[in-house]
């Protein structure tokens, strides 16, 4: 496959502006992921429902991450793979990883875009493993 086909199948993400030097405390875990609706990097995490019986049911969420200034999206390894500024592959699809941050309001937050349309976006300060 070439440089340009490679380019041509990777998912958009969204990104901050600028680098940021303050960090919002929330913590979310869940697996880097592509939204096959908008073919846009994203967090699908499993959130908590109450049924009417008291039940607590799991359902899948795809979570808009506004990535840290500077991070993008390349093949790494034949994967695709989140780089950070640094040019260091942060991720794969499909990794589990936990996002420091927290989630605010798109049109409060200054990213370049929502790549999902989503309303709310969770600004990242930080990747780590589990």
């Amino acid at each position: 496959m070439t440089e340009s086909q490679d380019d041509a199948r990777l998912p958009g993400l969204t990104v901050q502006r600028t680098v940021s030097y303050w960090h919002m405390q929330a913590q979310l875990t869940g697996t880097l992921d592509v939204d096959p609706a908008t073919n846009c990097l994203v967090l699908r995490t499993p959130f908590g429902h109450i049924d009417e019986l008291g039940g607590i049911t799991f359902i899948d969420t795809l979570i808009d991450v506004a990535w840290p200034f500077g991070w993008t999206v390349a093949v790494h390894d034949n994967r695709t793979a989140l780089i950070d500024a640094t040019g260091q592959t942060a991720a794969h699809l499909g990794d589990e990883i936990i996002l420091g941050g927290g989630s605010v309001a798109t049109t409060d937050a200054d990213v370049t875009s929502s790549c999902t349309g989503q309303d709310s976006v969770f600004v990242a300060s930080e990747l780590s493993h589990p």
